[in-house]
């Protein structure tokens, strides 16, 4: 009897996102891998293999971003004097 230690599959995302590169816009394609990840253009040959590790850093750092940037439009838009109608 035999044993398979290493989940073999893959998966493959094709983003609606575009990449407008070398005068051509082609979709992302992102193919899940059990260790990382591999983002490339669809059609192309240049691939960047990524660690899952490594996407879940970025995943945060671009989180508290977000909520920062949220946090100062909320504070800038509730610090804004109301402009009054002109009454006739």
């Amino acid at each position: 009897m035999s044993f398979l230690f290493e989940h073999k599959s893959q998966t493959i995302f094709v983003s609606a996102s575009t990449v407008h590169e070398n005068g051509k816009k082609r979709k992302i394609v992102i193919e899940s891998r059990p260790t990382f990840a591999i983002v490339k253009r669809q059609g192309s040959r240049e691939c960047f293999p990524i660690a899952w590790e490594m996407i879940y850093e970025v995943a945060k750092l671009r989180h508290a971003e977000n909520l920062r940037l949220e946090a100062e439009a909320e504070a800038e838009k509730t610090s804004r004097p109301r402009k009054r109608k002109p009454t006739n």
